[in-house]
């Protein structure tokens, strides 16, 4: 199966879907999460692409089997101001959805599926999107997931839509997975030796620590709250701190790396800073979530088909 990744970012979709999905096409507009890719996938042919002013027939030319969105949150999240596609960041979205009719049925991808905030369900895009899908032969799942189901300790709830030309498979509920110990997250020398940029300030904490969530790494029921693009400039409501030797401290970008699912080899180029590696993974996903919905899909024809991940 090949693939078109939009929204491309660090390659959290790359990530989830391993060797199992050939990369047709790996498209984003910020330069800089596109270095980030590179550096990790350098087999992978990711471009800059502005998705403003792409083609219906740009986009058909990959021969993708299917589409994997990821666009800019900001238009539907909770703090925000909720403009929809009014906002100037859903523009691309707005644009895909304007070529999409333009596509031949015979150059369609045969599956698509976007990732977004939970918000997104309520909104105009959401309900244009699947109107689209549905004008244009596609079966529709929405769902909503998050890591914590699937036993992951951190919380980032998303929306997921499932579209296929192809019967989805059937679904069924899942027992939530029992947390693993946060423990296994994490870089334990940052807590015995953590370097003075983690620190957060004694005046800091006096003034805004009763606001924190502050997690004792040893708790058995230890969980993060969702790490936002905010990490390292907002102090509140952009992700959890942790108890170390010497106070308390943010977690570290690898750390929040393995929170989501990236693989231990998941590096960053040496000379991004730390604050540009903390906005770029508040911006990314969930990579094992990414891998559930990945199953939904059928990789033939017929509806018991065997999955894409064992």
């Amino acid at each position: 199966m090949k693939a078109l990744e939009l929204f491309c970012g660090i390659g959290g979709f790359a990530a989830a879907a391993g060797t199992n999905i050939r990369i047709a096409g790996a498209l984003d507009q910020s330069a800089v999460a596109l270095a980030v890719y590179r550096w990790n996938f350098p087999e992978h042919p990711a471009r800059q692409a502005d998705l403003e002013k792409i083609t219906a027939d740009e986009l058909a030319g990959y021969g993708a089997d299917l589409w994997w969105l990821s666009p800019p949150c900001q238009p539907y999240t909770v703090r925000g101001r909720k403009r929809d596609l009014d906002d100037p960041r859903a523009r691309s979205l707005g644009h895909l959805l304007a070529v999409f009719p333009e596509i031949p049925p015979d150059r369609l991808p045969i599956h698509l599926a976007l990732e977004n905030v939970p918000g997104f369900a309520l909104s105009q895009a959401r309900d244009r999107l699947t109107s689209l899908l549905l004008k244009r032969g596609y079966q529709i799942r929405e769902r909503h997931l998050c890591p914590t189901e699937l036993g992951i300790p951190s919380r980032r709830p998303r929306y997921y839509l499932s579209a296929s030309r192809l019967p989805l498979r059937p679904s069924f509920s899942f027992e939530e997975r029992p947390l693993r110990p946060l423990l296994d997250f994490l870089d334990l020398s940052l807590n015995d030796d953590p370097p003075p940029e983690l620190l957060l300030a004694p005046e800091v904490l006096t003034r805004f620590g009763d606001g924190f969530r502050i997690l004792d790494p040893d708790e058995d029921t230890a969980y993060t709250t969702c790490f936002t693009g905010g990490y390292g400039k907002s102090l509140m409501h952009a992700g959890s701190y942790l108890r170390c030797r010497d106070g308390v401290r943010h977690f570290a970008p690898h750390e929040i790396a393995r929170l989501l699912g990236f693989p231990v080899s998941f590096r960053f180029p040496e000379k991004l800073s730390l604050r540009k590696r903390w906005k770029l993974l508040g911006n990314s996903l969930s990579v094992c979530a990414v891998r559930e919905v990945l199953n939904g899909f059928s990789v033939h024809a017929c509806p018991t088909a065997p999955s894409l991940f064992p």
